[in-house]
C-alpha cells in the first residue's frame, strides 16, 4: 500500500506541475519571488495530492506536501529573480527534492496514521496510468532540459542563428506532438507484448533524414530519448 501511495503522489505531482499549471503562471512566478500564482498552483497541488491519495484522511499529508511545494517554488523564484539563475540550473535537483519529500511524507503518513484506500486499485494499474501521463507533457519537458544540459540546439535555434529556413521553426512544436504519439504507441505495444512492432517503429523513424547534419543529430537524440523513456517505463511495468 505504501508503494501505491508513493506512486499516486508522484502522479499527482506531475499532473499538478506539468499538465494543470498554465505556462503563463510559470512565467509570472519566474519574475517575482511571491505572486498570487504561487498560491493558485499550491491549491492545485493540494487538490491533486488529496484526491489521488484515494484516502480521505490524507488531507493532512497533502497539506504538508503543498506547503513544501510552495516553499520550493518560492526558493526557485528567488533564485531566478535575485540570483539570476536559469530554470535548467536546478530542474533535476528540484525534481529529486520533490520525489524525496513525497517518499518521506507518504512513509510518515503510513507509519503514523495507516493508509485506508477508498477503492482497491492494483499498483500495476497505478503504474500504467502514471506511465501514460508521464509520456505526455512531462516527458517533453524532461527531454527539453536534457537538451539544454548538454547544449544541444534545436532547429529553431539554428534558424535564429541564420542556418536554416523559415519552415524549420515549426519543427520543435511538431516534434513534441510526434514525441508524445510515438511514446504512447511504444508504451502500449510493450505492455501488450508486441516488442517486434516497437522495432518496426524505430526502423520507420530512422528512415527520416534531413540535408543538414546538425538537424539529423538533433532529431536522432530526441528520438532515442523519446523511445528510451517509453521503453524503460514499459519494461519496468512488465517486470511487476
Amino acid at each position: 500500500m505504501l508503494y501505491a501511495l508513493i506512486l499516486l503522489q508522484f502522479l499527482a505531482h506531475i499532473m499538478a506541475d506539468y499538465l494543470f499549471q498554465p505556462h503563463h503562471w510559470s512565467v509570472k512566478k519566474s519574475r517575482k519571488v511571491l505572486t498570487k500564482y504561487h498560491f493558485y498552483h499550491g491549491l492545485i497541488v493540494f487538490i491533486f495530492s488529496w484526491l489521488l491519495s484515494l484516502d480521505p484522511g490524507f488531507w493532512k499529508a497533502a497539506l504538508v506536501l503543498t506547503t513544501a511545494h510552495l516553499l520550493l517554488d518560492i526558493i526557485k523564484s528567488y533564485a531566478q529573480t535575485s540570483l539570476k539563475q536559469r530554470k535548467n540550473d536546478y530542474f533535476f535537483s528540484d525534481q529529486l527534492i520533490h520525489l524525496v519529500i513525497i517518499i518521506i511524507v507518504a512513509w510518515s503518513y503510513h507509519y503514523f496514521y495507516g493508509i485506508q484506500f477508498l477503492v482497491d486499485v492494483s499498483i500495476r494499474t497505478i503504474a500504467v496510468v502514471t506511465a501514460f501521463v508521464f509520456c505526455l507533457k512531462p516527458a517533453n519537458i524532461l527531454i527539453k532540459h536534457i537538451f539544454i544540459a548538454f547544449s544541444i540546439e534545436s532547429p529553431e535555434e539554428m534558424e535564429s542563428n541564420g542556418n536554416g529556413s523559415v519552415e524549420e521553426k515549426s519543427m520543435p512544436m511538431a516534434g513534441k506532438v510526434i514525441g508524445v504519439v510515438e511514446r504512447i504507441l511504444v508504451l502500449t505495444l510493450i505492455l501488450v507484448g508486441q516488442f517486434s512492432a516497437v522495432g518496426f517503429l524505430i526502423a520507420a523513424k530512422s528512415i527520416l533524414r534531413f540535408n543538414e547534419y546538425r538537424k539529423n543529430e538533433y532529431i536522432l537524440v530526441g528520438t532515442l530519448l523519446s523511445f528510451g523513456i517509453a521503453i524503460v517505463l514499459g519494461v519496468l511495468i512488465s517486470l511487476k
